[in-house]
């Protein structure tokens, strides 16, 4: 499935459009997901920038590290790289294509089996529309843009707090865990982008998020699979492969929440415009926010 974000959703637009779906002093059993995410293209040069995002329970995950272990005995590498593996270095030294065809196909099918996992998302970016029409030109003091990697896991993380308030209507609110790769040099502005968001959904009564944690691939193994969707989505946007869905992102808050078993890949991408409206909204909130701090210009006396 593929959608185009027209304008990446705010929290507050975001909670107000499955508000009525909860109810903050029903009891509930608390779910448990950890999602994993990556990034692909955030080298110089690159077309596009992907980030994937891979969200599953306890026992998904269980079970895909034990499956994953299996395909690393069998091919005989340690960690999954993709930058190695393209370029047959590290573990892959010496790889004949077809053995890599081979194991790009049995990470497929493990990646797509029935209940593999919950839910999935990559979001891509244009880079040149991100130079174009969002980081050049009009550039208020202390307006702050977020960098191609900023964007991406700012809607990565709405897209799944979208789906984990569809959750909390089902009966089983989840509290939201997320692991980066810790060798990203934008990680700490993605931090600081959850930390942020997490105040903000918390203080409209979804207390969904959880953690965000750092890791090396070689730490945590999901990071490894997320590497692996991240650089598909990279290959389907470089090629401009992915089809047109004009499904509106919050209206995602319409359809029903997945659960195991029923989960896919959706594509995110920025529609035409998007970024110059998403850069136009921001000058105006900045604007607003300097316009209300500022003393009454009255100069009235009280007689």
């Amino acid at each position: 499935m593929t959608a185009p974000i027209r304008q990446p959703s705010f929290v507050r637009e975001l909670c107000e459009a499955v508000a009525h779906r909860w109810q903050p002093d029903r009891i509930f059993v608390v779910l448990t997901l950890t999602t994993y995410l990556d990034e692909s293209g955030t080298h110089g040069g690159s077309p596009v920038t992907v980030m994937a995002g891979i969200m599953a329970n306890a026992y998904q995950w269980n079970r895909f590290e034990a499956e994953f272990d299996r395909l690393r005995a069998h091919y005989g590498f340690r960690v999954f790289h993709t930058k190695k593996f393209k370029k047959r270095d590290g573990d892959f030294q010496g790889w004949h294509p077809l053995r890599q065809l081979a194991l790009m196909h049995d990470l497929a099918m493990l990646t797509s089996a029935e209940g593999a996992f919950i839910d999935s998302v990559t979001v891509t970016l244009d880079n040149a529309d991100y130079k174009a029409n969002y980081i050049s030109g009009e550039k208020p003091r202390r307006l702050r843009l977020e960098s191609k990697y900023g964007l991406c896991f700012r809607n990565c993380l709405m897209y799944f707090i979208l789906e984990g308030m569809k959750w909390i209507h089902e009966g089983s609110p989840p509290k939201m865990h997320f692991v980066l790769e810790s060798g990203h040099p934008n990680r700490f502005e993605a931090l600081d982008i959850f930390n942020e968001v997490k105040r903000e959904v918390k203080g409209y009564g979804a207390d969904l998020l959880g953690e965000v944690t750092l890791a090396d691939k070689d730490e945590r193994t999901p990071l490894m699979i997320a590497d692996f969707l991240a650089h598909t989505a990279f290959m389907m946007g470089q090629r401009n492969e992915h089809p047109v869905n004009e499904l509106p992102f919050l209206e995602r808050s319409k359809q029903p929440s997945l659960l195991p078993g029923e989960g896919g890949v959706t594509h995110l991408r920025f529609a035409p415009g998007g970024l110059a409206d998403l850069k136009k909204v921001l000058i105006e909130k900045l604007q607003a926010k300097n316009a209300s701090a500022k003393p009454s210009s009255s100069g009235e006396q009280s007689s």
